[in-house]
């Protein structure tokens, strides 16, 4: 007999999502199962402090809602993107849990790159009093992070489908299948390409929606 496994817990993954791909709906996918996430939401970066060029936000909110048209457990959330000024994550951390109190597990969602990266964040430390951290092992890939970072979380650390038994302070790792994808790539394709050939090289990568809404407004075609 089957046991259904209650759904809580709010994940929330970020990223400019210039375009956003099958690899970032691949990941959340992951969460979710991993985890058991009532849902997550999508939240696309406003003007992000690490980056100093991005599509037109409108542009890459419409490619996100057409992405998750038909994913139940997945909404897009578009505070960064109303916020002025540089984005900070822990700004969005502290937003979401006034949302939604202070009891509903929320669950930041990072990729190993993020991990890497995360004492270079603006009061990483501070993170964990709003969220706990999952960070997504892709296999062959192997994780780093810095001296700092790995004795803040030494004693954190928990399984992930644990994770939402609190609303926050904790960290785990869940794995994902490697996933070919990369926003980077895309671009580069797109633009280097011939136009008859360019989005036929990527649209694997992509939700048809998402390839249809790029062919009809020209996006990526020019540096």
């Amino acid at each position: 007999m089957s046991v259904d496994i209650p759904r809580i817990g709010l994940g929330l993954l970020g990223g400019t999502f210039d375009p956003v791909h099958n690899g970032h709906l691949a990941l959340a996918g992951a969460a979710l199962q991993a985890m058991h996430l009532a849902r997550i939401e999508l939240i696309p970066t406003g003007q992000p402090w690490q980056k100093t060029r991005v599509t037109a936000s409108h542009h890459r909110l419409a490619m996100l809602r057409n992405a998750v048209e038909y994913e139940p457990h997945l909404r897009v959330n578009t505070m960064e993107l109303l916020r002025e000024g540089q984005t900070y994550t822990i700004d969005t951390l502290r937003e979401m849990r006034s949302h939604v109190g202070p009891s509903i597990p929320l669950v930041l969602i990072i990729g190993g790159d993020q991990w890497a990266n995360l004492a270079t964040w603006y009061n990483w430390p501070a993170l964990f009093s709003y969220a706990h951290i999952a960070v997504c092992e892709r296999a062959g890939e192997p994780l780093t992070t810095t001296d700092d970072v790995r004795l803040f979380t030494e004693n954190r650390s928990t399984a992930p489908h644990l994770l939402c038994t609190r609303a926050a302070g904790s960290l785990t790792f869940f794995e994902m299948a490697p996933h070919a994808a990369s926003a980077t790539v895309i671009r580069s394709r797109l633009l280097t390409n011939a136009p008859e050939t360019a989005l036929r090289s990527v649209e694997n990568w992509l939700p048809i929606s998402v390839a249809q809404y790029i062919k009809a407004h020209g996006l990526y075609v020019h540096a």
